[in-house]
């Protein structure tokens, strides 16, 4: 009887040890699930230092994206490069291959920096592709703009500027014949940063002369004007990406709060109310969002917190991939500035920008060679 009852108790102990080591396991490979969700997409070639934004080109699966090269100056001081690539839009096709789409030609520069600093972009209901000339990183003045590629039967072949007089031009959005702009920052004040949104209508855009553009002062905003955010964090930059859902609601970034906001828009794309979205201690540095309008959700970079997040239409956050300090190697994020859908697959840029965030985000280095990223979706 003794014998039996120590065979059972071995056996429960036995038992028990199994299911504490197989619960290990699990928790175990659930972790390396997310850490390893992320994958490489394409090992981009030398010239391609800074990327940030990113289009679907209309009817097709073809992926434009922007590449400022903002980072050119620290990688020369570094001594990693002795030749500072001019700013391009480049094109990645089906097959993952990337090239030149776009070179912006002598007269495409601002006259005040002789510089171009695309970011995020979009095609309009014209088939035009509008870009944010972020000139910011160059000097601190009203000098960024609003700029229109102009496309013939699927090709670039000039360049128009539209808007002028901008501050810090960041995300845009088309909703119909609107286009929504963030300015991350309308000015900076002793409590913290004012940025907002822009909304310009296609027929302005077409105008003989750009729209000449009202700086921000006094509590008082150009007439484009329709959304406003104040933000009380070191990075000093406030609204950032943008997007819409299906049913036409406007949510906005704020990059230093790590927070999206909602704004409920009427028939006329005016806006009717603004309320905070999602905010959670997952997300730090809230850059670009999409919505993905198949499984209901918005993905959203982390730019500060090398991270990628799901968020559903309740603001809840789950955090699909996050690492450390990395290269980019192996797909993995070093510091993610935009996303795009393509099909199902989550594309993800790297735009490895340590220089503008010191002592704020996860990544601490600018690196020579650079990556995007992807995430499968189910």
């Amino acid at each position: 009887m003794k014998h039996l009852i120590f065979l059972s108790l071995l056996g429960a102990f036995l038992l028990l040890a199994a299911c504490k080591q197989n619960s290990s396991n699990t928790s175990k490979d659930l972790k390396d699930t997310l850490a390893n969700r992320v994958k490489p997409l394409v090992t981009l070639p030398p010239e391609y230092i800074t990327c940030d934004g990113m289009a679907n080109v209309p009817n097709s699966n073809d992926v434009i994206m922007s590449v400022p090269n903002f980072s050119n100056d620290t990688l020369l001081k570094e001594g990693k490069i002795k030749k500072a690539p001019p700013a391009f839009m480049a094109i990645l096709t089906p097959d993952n291959k990337v090239s030149h789409w776009y070179d912006f030609k002598p007269g495409d520069l601002n006259p005040a920096t002789g510089k171009v600093g695309p970011m995020d972009c979009a095609f309009g209901p014209d088939g035009n592709l509008y870009i944010n000339d972020r000139q910011y990183f160059f000097n601190k003045k009203h000098n960024s703009r609003i700029i229109r590629i102009n496309v013939k039967n699927g090709q670039p072949v000039s360049m128009d500027v539209v808007v002028e007089k901008l501050l810090s031009c960041n995300g845009m959005y088309w909703k119909g014949n609107t286009l929504f702009v963030t300015e991350s920052v309308l000015q900076l004040t002793d409590t913290g940063t004012v940025s907002g949104v822009y909304a310009y209508r296609l027929h302005e855009l077409n105008g003989k002369k750009p729209v000449q553009m009202k700086a921000y002062a006094n509590n008082q905003g150009d007439p484009h004007l329709v959304v406003k955010f104040t933000s009380n964090k070191p990075m000093k930059s406030g609204a950032d990406g943008i997007v819409c859902d299906h049913q036409g609601n406007l949510y906005t970034t704020v990059i230093e709060e790590g927070a999206v906001y909602k704004t409920v828009l009427d028939s006329n794309n005016k806006p009717v109310k603004t309320t905070l979205f999602a905010k959670d201690k997952a997300m730090d540095g809230t850059d670009g969002i999409i919505f993905d309008a198949r499984r209901r959700c918005f993905y959203q970079v982390d730019f500060t917190g090398n991270a990628i997040h799901r968020i559903d239409m309740q603001g809840q956050v789950v955090t699909l991939q996050r690492n450390g300090d990395e290269d980019g190697k192996n797909g993995l994020l070093d510091q993610p500035a935009e996303v795009v859908l393509r099909g199902n697959e989550l594309i993800i840029v790297n735009m490895d920008m340590a220089w503008a965030t010191p002592g704020l985000s996860v990544n601490k280095t600018v690196n020579l060679q650079h990556y995007l990223s992807k995430i499968d979706l189910p």
